[in-house]
């Protein structure tokens, strides 16, 4: 497989190496052999954590789970892992409320040095990671910034002291002045980890020329912003990941995924 690497630089005093892996959308033992792959090249990197930021499965009828808990296994002897969900672990269950694999998760969360954040935060070393959960309502929706608004400022209406890295799967709204802004926490956040659009089905190539627009996005519409890259609202950094997976094997598009790079992003803090 094709591995694509980013590195951002983010002046601070931690003297830390995050990886972020976004847009992961694992559904068999097929992707196995490229989730060893990308275990190598991290392992090369000497990260001191690594952090999801959603979208680990593709959906509920995922196969071979027992094989990604093993890569969560050996992928937690490099380094501390952070775990974030996204919009594609929720489906509906028989009561018609949407929910996760809570049995898959549970045991994942279980593994030593690794670290589920269903709207939970890990402190570590002066740094507090935050794992949003956004409701699905908000996928649902359209992504209505005042949707996202009202749940953070009734979810966290604060932050505790220290660097505060807040993984939130979708950026379509927090890399947003206008939204961010209205968010009472923002100046508390110190940097903002997602994923989600995939990189807008962008070549590699043409992403300086795009400057973060994408092609197709989650959104309705084309060429939309904040598809990938690095953006900073006053202190605050937000850096959008293109993924893993550009288009999921597990579905007919998925023959074309060879055309797209897997990303691994890497950020010294």
């Amino acid at each position: 497989m094709k591995i694509n690497k980013e590195y951002y630089r983010i002046d601070s005093k931690y003297n830390k190496r995050i990886i972020l892996l976004s847009d992961i959308h694992y559904f068999s033992k097929k992707i196995i052999p490229d989730l060893y792959n990308i275990l190598e090249s991290i392992k090369n990197l000497k990260p001191d954590y690594i952090c999801f930021s959603g979208d680990i499965v593709d959906d509920k009828n995922i196969k071979d789970k027992d094989l990604l808990i093993t890569w969560f296994k050996d992928l937690s002897k490099i380094a501390r892992v952070i775990i974030g969900l996204g919009n594609h672990e929720f489906y509906f269950n028989h009561e018609t409320e949407k929910t996760y694999d809570k049995e898959l998760f549970d045991k994942i969360d279980r593994i030593k040095n690794a670290y589920l954040l269903d709207n939970k935060v890990h402190s570590t070393n002066g740094i507090n990671f935050i794992g949003v959960t956004i409701p699905n309502d908000y996928y649902d929706n359209g992504e209505d910034n005042t949707d996202l608004i009202y749940f953070m400022n009734k979810k966290y209406p604060y932050l505790s002291k220290g660097y505060n890295i807040m993984l939130i799967h979708s950026p379509y709204q927090v890399a947003r002045a206008s939204v961010l802004e209205k968010i009472k926490c923002y100046k508390d956040i110190d940097l903002i980890l997602s994923g989600h659009m995939h990189g807008g089905l962008t070549f590699n190539f043409l992403k300086k020329c795009l400057k973060g627009r994408g092609f197709v996005t989650p959104q309705k519409g084309m060429f939309k912003k904040y598809c990938y890259g690095k953006y900073k609202i006053d202190n605050t950094n937000v850096i959008i990941s293109s993924g893993v997976t550009k288009l999921s094997k597990s579905h007919k598009i998925g023959i074309f995924s060879f055309l797209y790079k897997s990303e691994i992003t890497v950020i010294d803090i």
